[in-house]
C-alpha cells in the first residue's frame, strides 16, 4: 500500500477547516436570521398574524327616534335582517353569488348592482346583497356560512313608521346616501351597507342629530372568515342617535286625517301664543315605510298617477288662491292707511264695471248697502273691488307680508314655497308686464296672482288672534323661548277685524253662520270662509246660470277654504283648512275646522270634554 504524503494530509486538514468555517458561517447567518425574525421582527409578524386572525367591524349606532309632544314614537326602529359580503374575503364573486342564490334568489339587476358597489368601494367595505330578509332565509344563510366565504348575515335595525301615513310629509323617509353625500362626508359610517340617512322631512333636516356615532368591535375569525369570538380590547361602543321631539299631537293629527276622509288638501292647527304646530297635515298621505322596504315600480306608478298627488306636501308646498280669507289683509291696509272709515258704505248690485270688463260679486243679485264690517261678514266682493281702487295693491302687500303671507318659515322641513302677494313691482319683475287695475280687483278678493299655503294662512290667523305679536310657527322642540317681534299693526284695527270674523261664524247673515260655530256651548268661533276659483266663467255661462260644483269634473271645482280661531274671547288655537276642489268655503273646510278646533280645545284641557256636541 502506498504511503500518504504530507501534502495530502495538509489538503485534507485545510478542507476540513474550510468546511467547519463555512458551516459556522451558515449557522451564524441562520441564527442571525432566526434572531431577526423571532426577536427583532416578532411584533411585526405578530401584527400580520393578528390581521389574518382578527378583524375590526364597524358597529352601527341605533338611529334616534322622532316623537310627538307627549313622547309618542312616530319614527322608530325595528329588527331587520340583511346579508352583506366583504370583497377582500371573496376569491370568486360569481361562485359566491351562485351559492347565495340557492337560498336567496339574486336577479341579474341585483348582481350588476353588487358588482358595481364592489368596484366603487374599498375592498374591506361590506357590500349589501339584500335586506329585510325573512327569518327563515336569514337562518338558512347562517347555517351555510362555511360554504360561502365572505358572506355575513347581520341582524340590525331598520326604520319604522308606526302611524302609517299621517306623518309622512312631516317625517319624510330614510335611504342610502347618494354620491354627493359620500363625497361631502368622510365618515365611514355612510359607507356601511346598512346605513340609511334622512332624505326628506325631519329625517333629513335632523339627520346628524338622529344618526348617532359608529362604534368598533374586534372579532376573531377562522380561515373561512367566520367570526368565532368577540374581543373587548379596542372595543368602542356605538353611540345611539338623539331623539327629536316635535310639537305635533298624534291624536290630533289622526283625528284631522279622519275628518278629511277621501278629500285632498291641507290643515294646520297652531297655538296662537307659542306658535307650536299641533297639526300639520297634507292629504292624501302615503306610507313612508314603502321607501324603507323598497318601493316597487308598480307602487311608484300608482303614487305618481294619483290625481290627488299623495307625495306632494300641500300644507307647505301647495300654492292656492286664498280667496276671501285675503280680505282681512285688504281691510287692515285700508284701516292703516285711513283710505276708508269702517262706517263708509258701498252699494253692491252684484257686479262692478271697470272699462269694458265686469267683475262679479259671488251673490248674483248683490248685497245692497255694505259697510266694512258687513262686507266681511257677508263676504261682499263688490265692497273690496271699490276700496282696492282707492287703496292700491302696493299698500296691501306690506300688511299681507306682516301677517305671514308671501313668507317661508324655519320649521325644520324643506319644500316650502313663499306663495305670492303681487303688486306692480312683482308683476314687472316676474312677468315683465305692467300692473293693471283689473289685477288689483282680482287680488282684492284673493284671486288672480295671489297664492298662499295652508301654513301661511294659519300663521296669518294666529297673528290676527294674538293681536300684538308676529307669531312664528314651530315644529321641532328646541328648548328656546318664544320671543316674537311686534306685529306692527294698530291693535284696534286688528280687533275690528276679529269682531267681523266673529260675525262671519256667530251672527245671522255670516257666511259660516249656518254651521253653528264650534258646536260647543258657550265657546265662540271667529273665522272667514273662502271659495278659491280655479276656472274662468264665461259670459254665456253667467247668462245661462253658473254650473254648480257638483256638476263639474273634480279638477274644475272650486277649492274650499276656511280660517278661524277660538275661543273668540281668549284665543288659544288658530286653524287653516284647504280642501282641494271641495266647493264652497262654508262647507267642507268650515266643517273640518269646526271639528278639529273643538277637539284641540277639549283635548288640551281648555274645555271640559262633556261640552263637545256632535
Amino acid at each position: 500500500m502506498a504511503k500518504k504524503n504530507d501534502n495530502d494530509t495538509v489538503d485534507i486538514g485545510r478542507r476540513s477547516a474550510m468546511l467547519a468555517v463555512g458551516g459556522l458561517g451558515v449557522f451564524g447567518v441562520l441564527a442571525t436570521r432566526l434572531y431577526y425574525l423571532q426577536v427583532v421582527e416578532a411584533e411585526n409578524y405578530k401584527a400580520l398574524s393578528d390581521q389574518n386572525r382578527f378583524n375590526f367591524n364597524i358597529v352601527m349606532p341605533e338611529r334616534g327616534r322622532i316623537v310627538d309632544r307627549y313622547g309618542e314614537p312616530i319614527a322608530t326602529n325595528k329588527q331587520d335582517f340583511r346579508l352583506v359580503i366583504v370583497p377582500e374575503r371573496v376569491k370568486n364573486f360569481d361562485q359566491t353569488l351562485n351559492r347565495i342564490s340557492k337560498i336567496l334568489p339574486i336577479d341579474q339587476t341585483t348582481r350588476k348592482r353588487i358588482k358595481t358597489d364592489i368596484r366603487k368601494n374599498p375592498k374591506f367595505v361590506p357590500v349589501l346583497v339584500d335586506e329585510h330578509l325573512d327569518w327563515s332565509v336569514f337562518s338558512a344563510l347562517s347555517m351555510k356560512l362555511p360554504d360561502i366565504p365572505g358572506a355575513i348575515p347581520l341582524a340590525g335595525q331598520g326604520r319604522d313608521y308606526p302611524h302609517i301615513g299621517i306623518f309622512s310629509h312631516i317625517l319624510g323617509y330614510v335611504g342610502k346616501p347618494n354620491e354627493e353625500a359620500l363625497e361631502n362626508e368622510p365618515d365611514a359610517l355612510l359607507r356601511q351597507p346598512s346605513f340609511r340617512m334622512g332624505k326628506t322631512g325631519v329625517e333629513q333636516s335632523m339627520d346628524k342629530v338622529l344618526r348617532g356615532t359608529a362604534g368598533r368591535q374586534k372579532v376573531e375569525v377562522n380561515a373561512l372568515g367566520r367570526t368565532v369570538r368577540e374581543w373587548d380590547d379596542g372595543k368602542i361602543e356605538a353611540k345611539r342617535g338623539d331623539d327629536v321631539w316635535l310639537t305635533i299631537d298624534t291624536e290630533m293629527q289622526a283625528f284631522t286625517a279622519e275628518q278629511f276622509g277621501e278629500e285632498s288638501g291641507g290643515a294646520v292647527i297652531i297655538d296662537v301664543m307659542t306658535g307650536e304646530l299641533r297639526t300639520l297635515l297634507s292629504m292624501p298621505t302615503f306610507d313612508n315605510n314603502l321607501w324603507v322596504s323598497g318601493l316597487t315600480s308598480a307602487e311608484m306608478k300608482r303614487l305618481n298617477s294619483d290625481p290627488k298627488r299623495p307625495q306632494y306636501n300641500k300644507v307647505i308646498g301647495g300654492g292656492y288662491p286664498p280667496a276671501s280669507t285675503f280680505k282681512m289683509a285688504v281691510m287692515l291696509a285700508a284701516l292703516e292707511h285711513k283710505i276708508v272709515k269702517p262706517t263708509d258704505k258701498v252699494f253692491c248690485t252684484g257686479k262692478t264695471r271697470l272699462g269694458n270688463r265686469t267683475f262679479h260679486c259671488w251673490k248674483r243679485r248683490g248685497h245692497g248697502l255694505m259697510d266694512m264690517h258687513d262686507a266681511l261678514q257677508n263676504s261682499c266682493d263688490t265692497y273690496f273691488y271699490e276700496i282696492i281702487q282707492r287703496l292700491g295693491m302696493d299698500k296691501v302687500r306690506p300688511i299681507a307680508e306682516a301677517l305671514g303671507l308671501g313668507q317661508t318659515f324655519d320649521i325644520g322641513i324643506g319644500g316650502q314655497i313663499s306663495g305670492v302677494v303681487p303688486d306692480a313691482e312683482w308683476k314687472s319683475r316676474k312677468l315683465g308686464q305692467a300692473w293693471r287695475m283689473g289685477d288689483s280687483l282680482n287680488a282684492a278678493i284673493g284671486q288672480g296672482f295671489v297664492l298662499a299655503t295652508p301654513l301661511q294662512l294659519a300663521v296669518m290667523t294666529a297673528r290676527l288672534a294674538n293681536v300684538n305679536q308676529a307669531v312664528m310657527p314651530k315644529l321641532i322642540v328646541d328648548g328656546k323661548s318664544n320671543d316674537f317681534a311686534e306685529l306692527g299693526i294698530n291693535p284696534d284695527h286688528i280687533r275690528f277685524v276679529q269682531e267681523a270674523m266673529y260675525s262671519v261664524c256667530e251672527r245671522p247673515g255670516g257666511t259660516a253662520y249656518r254651521y253653528n260655530g264650534l258646536g260647543i256651548a258657550g265657546v265662540k268661533l271667529a273665522g272667514k270662509t273662502g271659495t278659491g276659483q280655479v276656472r274662468g266663467i264665461s259670459k254665456e255661462e253667467r247668462l245661462s246660470g253658473v254650473l254648480k260644483n257638483q256638476k263639474l269634473p273634480w279638477k274644475l271645482r272650486d277649492h274650499s277654504v276656511f280660517v278661524g280661531f277660538a275661543p273668540y274671547e281668549n284665543p288659544r288655537f288658530a286653524s287653516a283648512v284647504i280642501v282641494e276642489h271641495g266647493g264652497s268655503g262654508a262647507k267642507l273646510a268650515a266643517n273640518i275646522t269646526r271639528a278639529i278646533l273643538g277637539k284641540a280645545l277639549t283635548k288640551d284641557g281648555v274645555l271640559p270634554r262633556d261640552q263637545i256636541r256632535n
